[in-house]
């Protein structure tokens, strides 16, 4: 009796055994993963290598303000308590802010002991002149709509630039303290204000009219 519970507990290792066997023998194929095609990344599109439209000095308006009054000198001061205004300060030819000094506009610079620059210049190139800048400004800077109006930024040779518009008048302003819009809002909105196109006052309440006696 031993024997055969032996030999059968034997035979049973045995097909159990077989059994394995045949399950490890032939295993199923595994599905093969698609994996979806990713698309390439976008890329801005590239900045002009053309030069700025240039402007009819002759169709110019010219405007004639003072520096002072441009930008009142606490507000240059903001920046820097050293920043101090340049007198009879005239744009190198060739410089951006010469570009609105050649359409009778006015320029003006402020510069600290360490060398930083400050320049705010505002100028009234003619109606076709005005549009062809916006359009070029488009294309080679980032649009800013807090300035209000047309507004451009952009920063070239570490040294920030604002382009603002107000219709016609064009107003440009530079500094090696500007690395993004923010850093020039001040700047911009003082002579903007100083310009006439500072925020409006509330009307004045009317007064309540006082019921007559009947």
């Amino acid at each position: 009796m031993t024997t055969i519970r032996r030999t059968a507990v034997i035979a049973a290792a045995l097909l159990t055994m077989g059994a394995l066997a045949g399950c490890t023998s032939n295993p199923v194929a595994a599905k093969p993963i698609t994996v979806a095609p990713t698309s390439p990344a976008s890329t801005p599109p590239p900045t002009p290598t053309t030069p700025p439209p240039t402007q009819v000095a002759a169709d110019a308006t010219p405007v004639s303000i003072s520096c002072h009054k441009l930008v009142p000198t606490a507000v240059a001061k903001s920046l820097d308590p050293s920043f101090t205004a340049v007198p009879g300060w005239t744009p190198s030819p060739g410089t951006p802010s010469a570009r609105l000094a050649d359409l009778h506009g006015s320029t003006c610079d402020w510069t600290t002991t360490a060398g930083d620059l400050l320049e705010v210049s505002v100028a009234k190139p003619s109606a076709a002149d005005a549009t062809a800048l916006k359009d070029d400004l488009v294309l080679r800077s980032q649009s800013v709509p807090t300035f209000g109006g047309e507004a451009y930024f952009q920063v070239i040779d570490h040294v920030g630039q604002a382009d603002v518009f107000r219709g016609r008048t064009w107003l440009f302003v530079r500094s090696d303290r500007f690395f993004e819009p923010g850093d020039a809002s001040t700047i911009v909105s003082a002579a903007l204000n100083a310009l006439g196109f500072g925020p409006k006052p509330a009307p004045a309440p009317t007064g309540i009219p006082t019921p007559t006696a009947s």
